[in-house]
């Protein structure tokens, strides 16, 4: 039950967060959108959660994977923002993810070669 209860407070908070971020974008500050985005509100809820169950160096070791998932988010943005000035925003958004799988998927085989 505590598992079940867990990812629904987990869905709340995600859910409230793409409410926030769909109002926003629709005002003159459509801008911060973006940033609300960054807000790690399930992140908080998930190191909560990790810490009670695994400990303080758990959570450190997923804090510093955590760090150098930001350059994939980063490059998913910067291949976004080059592909809107040639394609759509669907195709942008396919090609955008398929970098960023790529970039994760190389991050996670680095990252578990010297863990």
């Amino acid at each position: 039950m505590d598992f079940q209860l867990n990812l629904l407070i987990k869905c709340i908070v995600a859910v409230i967060i793409m409410v926030i971020v769909h109002y926003i974008s629709k005002t003159n500050n459509y801008y911060i959108a973006g940033l609300i985005l960054s807000f790690p509100g399930l992140s908080i809820i998930a190191y909560y959660f990790m810490y009670l169950e695994q400990g303080a160096s758990k959570v450190r070791v997923t804090t510093y994977f955590a760090m150098l998932s930001a350059i994939t988010f980063v490059i998913f943005l910067l291949v976004l923002n080059f592909t809107l000035k040639k394609y759509n925003i669907y195709n942008s958004i396919l090609i955008a993810s398929l970098v960023w799988v790529t970039t994760s998927s190389i991050l996670i085989v680095i990252w578990k070669s010297y863990n």
